[in-house]
């Protein structure tokens, strides 16, 4: 009861804290709202126009331990791939309070120190596996995308466009995550950012294959001459001829991925099932020493046989 107390109590503080954050920040966008309404300005292209907000944190001293760690950047570059629009300090406050959330829900349910260190260990990294997860289907969907966007550049070239016309043209009429992207280098290049420069930043922020291609094929044209037409058409072929490899992997690794899924849920079924019709039977597994390292030596083991799997599995192409 202690324990619950005490959980209870560090989530009201944590909920306390974040409501004081938030409530300056929206204090802070109110006050500067209202000064901009002053000089007749309104809307949030005044706002933007004035000032980008880079910090990682919202409170001062976090975000200089952020950035003296050298972890914002990177938690940053990973938001905007996952497309969430959330600071990185963030993330980092939750990964806390997922650890600590994790190891107080072991100690109040299973009363076991190393039970409640294995639950903080499982929850700690939630908040980054689900920007990770976010982030890897954004990056899928902008793979999906790129080869038709493509198309539409070499059409606009052979139509006697410019190169920066015709991005702008996929930058106004390809879905997302494609047309943000592609708008970003246009705008990127408005404001008088070298060429190259503005195509490098592009792979920096989309985490794809394809796209080095094309900013590859793009700069050495610009390097050497030729008919940049041409040269992306037979990118936007290479790529198209890559996913169909890769739909002929998945077709051809789909036993293995398959064993793979049901070799690894099979045994915590197995347990669930034994423990839920014949508890005085499983019971010995979790009330014995040597059961319990029995237990966690086929967990890892499981792992550990998963893992090799997906390495089986898993082919670049």
């Amino acid at each position: 009861m202690t324990l619950l107390v005490s959980a209870l109590v560090f989530l009201a503080v944590v909920a306390a804290v974040a409501g004081v954050v938030l409530g300056r920040e929206g204090a802070a966008a109110r006050l500067l709202g209202a000064r901009l309404r002053r000089f007749g300005l309104r809307g949030e292209t005044a706002e933007a126009g004035i000032e980008r907000d880079v910090r990682y944190s919202s409170i001062p001293w976090f975000d200089r331990l952020l950035r003296a760690a050298n972890l914002g950047e990177r938690l940053e570059l990973l938001l905007y791939q996952a497309g969430m629009k959330t600071r990185p300090g963030v993330i980092v406050l939750l990964t806390a309070v997922c650890l600590i959330g994790g190891y107080v829900l072991g100690v109040v349910l299973f009363h076991r120190v190393p039970t409640a260190l294995l639950l903080m260990l499982v929850a700690g990294p939630l908040p980054l596996g689900y920007a990770a997860y976010r982030k890897h289907a954004r990056m899928k969907a902008f793979a999906r995308e790129f080869p038709d966007a493509l198309d539409l550049l070499v059409s606009a070239l052979r139509a006697g466009l410019s190169f920066s016309a015709a991005m702008q043209i996929v930058a106004e009429e390809s879905p997302d995550p494609v047309r943000g992207e592609f708008a970003v280098t246009v705008e990127e290049q408005s404001l008088g950012i070298d060429f190259r420069e503005a195509m490098v930043n592009l792979t920096r922020r989309v985490d794809s294959l394809d796209l080095r291609f094309f900013v590859t094929a793009v700069l050495l044209q610009r390097d050497t001459g030729g008919n940049l037409a041409e040269i992306l058409h037979s990118t936007s072929v290479l790529l198209r001829d890559r996913f169909r490899v890769l739909g002929d992997i998945q077709t051809f690794t789909a036993q293995g991925r398959m064993t793979g899924a049901i070799l690894g849920v099979l045994p915590l079924f197995m347990a669930l099932f034994m423990l839920t019709t014949a508890p005085d039977y499983f019971r010995p597994m979790l009330e014995s020493p040597s059961g319990r390292v029995a237990l966690m030596v086929a967990a890892g083991m499981q792992l550990l046989g998963m893992l090799v799997i997906r390495q089986i599995v898993k082919i670049k192409v």
